[in-house]
């Protein structure tokens, strides 16, 4: 506040003095964006480009009148899938928080060992099965039920993206950041004042 009210008094207005603080906190606000992403990307292990995209674009940006720059996650636990994962005989191996490991009984492709199937409709996906027979009954097999065929569910880790921001080097990220805002808004004074305020 004492750092508004000093460049209230010289730009000469609220009003412009705003426009210099949003323009500082947009800027700011973008580059640690950006860097929170690869942060994000470094802690949990997901490719760059998905941890940039986690910090939506579609947040609320600094306005001379609320001063305020939002960023948004949604969204559960991603899918093993986005892990860098592979089948292995024991069960796909991926990589959450950069931590390889086996997850047993787990698959993504159809068929027999060696001549295993990429199934197209599953992309790429990490499925275990459901039950613990491999099969679904509709009744019970006394009864003379049939069998519906297997079912399987996605795999799903434990990074859970909205947690994540907020925690680890991605909050870290925004910390360091937030100690560049006041140098520029200072930039952004001397800017409307033509250099004039050294």
């Amino acid at each position: 506040m004492a750092q508004f009210e000093e460049a209230v008094r010289i730009l000469g207005s609220a009003g412009r003095a705003g426009r210099a603080f949003a323009r500082a906190i947009n800027r700011t606000g973008d580059v640690v964006r950006n860097e929170a992403g690869r942060a994000l990307s470094a802690q949990t292990g997901l490719p760059k480009s998905t941890g940039k995209r986690a910090y939506r674009r579609d947040g609320e940006r600094a306005t001379p009148a609320s001063l305020s720059y939002v960023v948004n996650g949604q969204g559960g636990p991603v899918s093993l899938k986005y892990f860098r994962a592979r089948e292995t005989r024991k069960g796909v191996s991926a990589a959450p928080r950069n931590q390889r490991q086996v997850f047993a009984s787990t698959f993504m492709k159809a068929g027999w060992w060696p001549t295993r199937i990429k199934k197209p409709n599953w992309n790429g996906h990490v499925f275990i099965r459901a039950n613990s027979d491999g099969y679904s009954y509709a009744g019970l097999k006394s009864k003379g039920a049939k069998r519906s065929g297997t079912k399987f569910t996605k795999v799903k880790s434990d990074v859970v993206i909205p947690t994540e921001m907020v925690n680890g080097f991605a909050a870290a990220a925004w910390r360091d950041g937030a100690r560049r805002l006041q140098p520029r808004i200072e930039h952004e004074v001397r800017a409307m004042t033509k250099g004039v305020v050294s």
